[in-house]
């Protein structure tokens, strides 16, 4: 074997193949599990989509189910067990309020949803939370989508409350 044969030899044994993406092969897929809410809204998906495609709503229904779901995610805190049926309205609030600091369009697509679902489990029966809660959360929604959403000479988005002059 000459000299070079036996340095192209040396030169393949040695080279380790890289992947394309260094960062995409050292962060292993992890699939996220789905909570028990998440499982839930998916039980009632068929009878949400039945009553909302007979309503005159503009936005796809699979845009609201895929919004409601990742509310659902973190809905309520890790470790605690509530109904999607019962929402409590300080928990609604809070994580509709975390998700508008991170993303207003995100948190305002949630909060239509919301008001479409509960209206849902309104009109079919299945709002097992007591009246007093149902008016709270409609109210906490109603009081969020009239939030005036601007943009900031940076780009970045905020949200002011909407008020209203006084008439004279």
């Amino acid at each position: 074997m000459g000299r070079n044969q036996r340095r192209r030899a040396a030169r393949t044994n040695h080279v380790r193949k890289q992947p394309r993406d260094a960062f995409k092969a050292a962060v292993p897929k992890v699939a996220v599990p789905l909570s028990d809410n998440v499982r839930e809204l998916e039980t009632l998906a068929p009878a949400f989509i039945c009553w909302y495609v007979q309503r005159p709503f503009s936005t796809d229904v699979e845009e609201v189910l895929a919004s409601l779901k990742l509310f659902f995610r973190f809905y309520p805190e890790a470790g605690e067990s509530r109904s999607i049926t019962a929402l409590d309205p300080a928990e609604v609030a809070a994580r509709l309020v975390s998700l508008i600091i991170n993303t207003a369009h995100a948190g305002l697509v949630a909060t239509y949803s919301l008001m479409q679902f509960l209206k849902f489990l309104q009109d079919s029966g299945r709002w097992c939370g007591n009246p007093e809660s149902y008016r709270a959360v409609c109210g906490i929604l109603t009081d969020i989508i009239c939030l005036d959403v601007r943009s900031t000479p940076s780009g970045a988005e905020t949200a002011a409350g909407v008020t209203a002059s006084p008439a004279n």
